[in-house]
């Protein structure tokens, strides 16, 4: 005596009362603002050099260093003073081929949203077409 597998499977239909409403946050609290580390460098960086006779903090010294550094010509010391004091410039993505960059620029926000949670591209999304150059219209 066998079960009868082939039953009828009803899909799962989620509970449209606890979904999130808009503008509502799938995690409030967000992500942590500092850890344990950040705390600690943040503590060193702003103690006093022990023995400095200008009595400078470990950030100051630092600095002060870097900035030194790149007066002495070091452009990674430069760039990194550039970097921590107005932020890090944007980096642009070259696509490479006007076909690849058509065919990203076609994606819609649901496309690229199911092509990140499914890992799968739109069906109109032919990588061969793409790679000879041809985008689909």
């Amino acid at each position: 005596m066998t079960k009868n597998l082939k039953q009828s499977v009803e899909p799962v239909r989620p509970d449209y009362a606890t979904r999130w409403k808009p503008g509502q946050s799938g995690n409030p609290g967000g992500r942590p603002k500092r850890t344990p580390l950040i705390d600690a460098c943040r503590d060193v960086l702003g103690e006093p050099v022990p023995g400095d006779p200008t009595g400078r903090t470990f950030a100051r010294a630092i600095a002060e260093k870097l900035a030194g550094m790149a007066l002495a010509g070091d452009i990674r010391a430069a760039s990194e003073l550039a970097d921590r004091a107005e932020g890090k410039a944007r980096q642009t993505i070259d696509l490479g081929s006007a076909a690849l960059r058509d065919a990203y620029e076609r994606l819609t926000p649901e496309e690229s949203q199911a092509w990140l949670r499914d890992g799968k591209p739109p069906a109109w999304w032919t990588q061969g077409e793409l790679m000879n150059g041809e985008a689909n219209s």
